[in-house]
């Protein structure tokens, strides 16, 4: 899957679980949970990918969580800070938890076109490159 495909995914998935907590408890900063895609999507595919689950993250609460609903207008203005240091946390997660993965081993791990076709006809001979690659 594509990063961006999976970044979407993830924000959409923790948005439609956190909706029924929002609607029924009206708990307030619950837009931190959604540290835990932007370090998902950090993980595996880097700190760039991570600011772009940060921004829709961002995006998404402000249209669903914060008042008033279905609007990108902020009525409280305590949510702006709020939202601003969300932001702020969210790219230095990212930028920590891309550390932990280095950029070469995350494009080592993005699959390469050319390798899955190869991987699909010859498997042993992908497998062979393969290990003479990464050594």
């Amino acid at each position: 899957m594509t990063p961006i495909t999976v970044s979407l995914l993830l924000v959409v998935l923790t948005t439609v679980v956190l909706w029924p907590f929002d609607a029924q408890l009206n708990h307030h900063h619950l837009i931190f949970i959604y540290l835990m895609p932007a370090s998902l999507v950090a993980i595996r595919y880097g700190s760039i990918s991570a600011m772009w689950v940060t921004i829709a993250s961002s995006l998404t609460a402000v249209y669903f969580l914060y008042a008033p609903r279905f609007s990108f207008q902020i009525a409280n203005p305590l949510d702006v800070p709020e939202l601003a240091l969300f932001c702020l946390l969210a790219l230095l997660a990212s930028q920590v938890v891309s550390g932990f993965a280095s950029d070469n081993e995350v494009a080592r791990r993005r699959p390469q076109p050319a390798a899955a076709a190869l991987s699909k006809r010859w498997p042993l001979a992908a497998a062979l490159l393969n290990r003479l690659r990464f050594r």
